[in-house]
């Protein structure tokens, strides 16, 4: 009914051709083929690869270490300085101090650094004092082999998730 009624007005200009449908292909670009990568491309927004995501997503990743792993990058471990935004104030559950945050909990505080250096240290040939930056700058140069890189990042990724693991195992009293 609605159609029939659509149909039956004229067109206001009289050479005016039948309408075909046109798909976008870019931003001036319309054709009348589509293309699931073009609309792909223009319905979503593209970001820049951050330099560390090589070192968190990778095919012999486990998920749950890439999260854990992913988290402290972005910021997001809910540690005493997230904590104290929302209202509540909160140390170190592994050593007591009173400004825990990612980097502190993850590579300075005495339980991690111990780890990192014992551990870490020895299997990335690494003698330092364990660094976010230093580390992950490491394990993503060149100069580890090609072979024993994916070892390397799931240790890694393994002792973040351990680290989180244990300090939230002594705030539950477990």
């Amino acid at each position: 009914m609605m159609i029939d009624r659509i149909h039956s007005v004229p067109s206001p200009v009289d050479e005016a051709e039948a309408d075909c449908p046109l798909w976008r292909h870019g931003d001036e670009d319309l054709r009348p083929t589509f293309s699931a990568t073009n609309t792909w491309n223009l319905t979503h927004e593209h970001y820049h690869r951050v330099p560390w995501s090589k070192l968190i997503w990778f095919t012999q990743a486990v998920p749950r270490f890439s999260f854990f792993t992913w988290l402290p990058f972005k910021d997001k471990l809910s540690t005493g300085e997230r904590t104290r935004s929302w209202g509540i104030v909160q140390s170190c559950r592994l050593c007591g101090e009173p400004n825990e945050t990612s980097d502190y909990l993850i590579f300075a505080c005495p339980f991690s650094y111990t780890l990192w250096t014992e551990l870490v240290g020895y299997l990335l040939g690494m003698r330092d004092a364990p660094d976010c930056t230093d580390t992950a700058s490491f394990l993503l140069s060149n100069s580890v082999p090609k072979l024993d890189l994916p070892l390397l990042r799931l240790v890694f990724q393994a002792t973040i998730h351990s680290i989180w693991r244990e300090r939230n195992a002594q705030k539950h009293k477990k």
